[in-house]
């Protein structure tokens, strides 16, 4: 476990008083309180406490009407950010000197792909500018509220809700558009493109809201298939579609628990097989069933098939499936009806989140053994891993940052700011997205 931030503890009073009067004199007396009790702590960083090289204003992120909004990227060196006054700006990350501008009235939703800029317009307008700021061209989308992009080859992928479009790369021609049924169809995920398909995942409603997989032809959005209680892919691969099914309010068995992996062929929707890995709980007592998250849920890395199951974690090979057979290596999972696991494999290690702090926590493979980097005192408010640097924004204003393997905190900015947006890498710099501030740190050598 991490030591945290040293506690330096200058005072602890506790006192209960009832005033009386002394007296019969009309003097008046301040207010006592009846009870008063409190510990005075402050805290400070063990690490060195490294001032940003540079910052400037940000617009500030806005929940409506994009659910995930983007107010930066950083790539190659320059950070491309939206302004406050609604315009895009690209600045160079080592000195944040800005190298250009664009438009006016900007939505939060942009990415960066090959030497080029892709957003959207808040009119709904996708728009593509090239990296030197030279505008390439804009696309009439009537998407307003979009809520993500995705560049596969030649296309350009957005989607709003229950629609979506296919634009050109190159021209900015509209290839097609479509758009489910949206009394049928809410929460649609992001386009994945895979072997001349286009997969996204819905929630459908019925007599309960279940999730549901769609395929989609890439080169004119025709509908191939859907299926219901899939969640989204495992994997594709060889045309070949892997998706664990939903088997909530079907098989709530809270002992004899399981995971269905259904093979489907990609272009067809055909089931080609399924898999299934079983194993009893025995901490479910109470006959409570407890379902997804750290319970019931897997993940593919390469090879590896990881299952979250409730008191321990399995790992299958997935290539070689075998009714029946015993996993590969198990570890005990800590704490888990209350941390969230992220489902992804980095430095050989599992990560996790805590339900109540938001904290970020770590499960080597090799050992075991769980780290937590969140004893800064204050809740987590963002967090992002690159590389081998770990890096934490806190409720309080502070953002820690460690190295991974050897869990030591490395240095501490003071932001000023308990709000954080997700941090940004490109080269040797750290940018911190706080308080309407886009700031600039440079990384120590360990870090980069």
């Amino acid at each position: 476990m991490l030591s945290g931030t040293a506690m330096k503890r200058l005072a602890s009073l506790v006192c209960a008083a009832l005033l009386l009067p002394l007296g019969s004199g009309s003097a008046a007396y301040a207010e006592q309180p009846a009870v008063s009790t409190g510990t005075i702590y402050h805290s400070e960083p063990e690490s060195n406490v490294v001032k940003p090289a540079w910052s400037t204003a940000i617009a500030k992120p806005s929940n409506a009407p994009v659910m995930d909004p983007v107010t930066a990227v950083a790539e190659n060196g320059k950070v491309f950010m939206l302004q406050p006054n609604g315009k895009l700006a690209a600045l160079r990350a080592t000195d944040g000197k800005k190298l250009w501008e664009y438009g006016s009235k900007l939505a939060q939703q942009f990415m960066y792909h090959k030497d080029a800029v892709y957003g959207m317009t808040a009119s709904g307008s996708l728009y593509k500018i090239k990296e030197n700021g030279s505008p390439a061209w804009t696309a009439a989308l009537e998407y307003p509220t979009a809520d993500s992009m995705v560049v596969s080859g030649s296309t350009v992928y957005v989607t709003q809700a229950q629609k979506m479009a296919a634009v050109d790369a190159a021209s900015g021609k509209i290839k097609w558009r479509i758009a489910e049924d949206p009394g049928n169809y809410y929460n649609g995920s992001p386009a994945l493109e895979a072997e001349g398909t286009l997969v996204r995942n819905y929630s459908v409603s019925g007599a309960i809201t279940v999730p549901l997989i769609a395929v989609y032809d890439t080169a004119t959005g025709r509908k191939l298939w859907e299926s219901s209680r899939q969640l989204p892919p495992l994997a594709i691969k060889d045309g070949i579609l892997y998706s664990e099914k939903e088997t909530f309010m079907l098989d709530d068995d809270p002992v004899n628990r399981k995971v269905e992996i259904v093979a489907f062929n990609l272009k067809s929707g055909a089931i080609k097989g399924e898999r299934l890995y079983s194993w009893k709980d025995t901490a479910n007592t109470d006959g409570v069933f407890h379902g997804g998250g750290a319970y019931s849920t897997a993940f593919l890395s390469g090879n590896d098939l990881y299952i979250f199951q409730g008191q321990r974690i399995v790992r299958y090979d997935f290539n070689n499936y075998v009714a029946g057979a015993a996993p590969l290596q198990k570890w005990n999972q800590e704490a888990y009806d209350q941390r969230t696991p992220l489902k992804l494999l980095h430095q050989g290690r599992l990560y996790f989140t805590d339900d109540h702090t938001h904290g970020l926590i770590v499960m080597k493979t090799a050992t075991g053994q769980y780290v937590s980097f969140d004893q800064g005192g204050n809740p987590t408010a963002q967090a992002a891993v690159f590389s081998t640097g770990v890096y934490v924004g806190q409720t309080d204003g502070l953002l820690h940052a460690y190295d991974l393997l050897t869990t030591k905190q490395v240095f501490t900015v003071k932001t000023g700011s308990r709000e954080f947006s997700p941090l940004l890498k490109t080269g040797g710099m750290l940018l911190i997205q706080t308080g309407g501030k886009l700031m600039g740190v440079r990384l120590p050598s360990a870090l980069k």
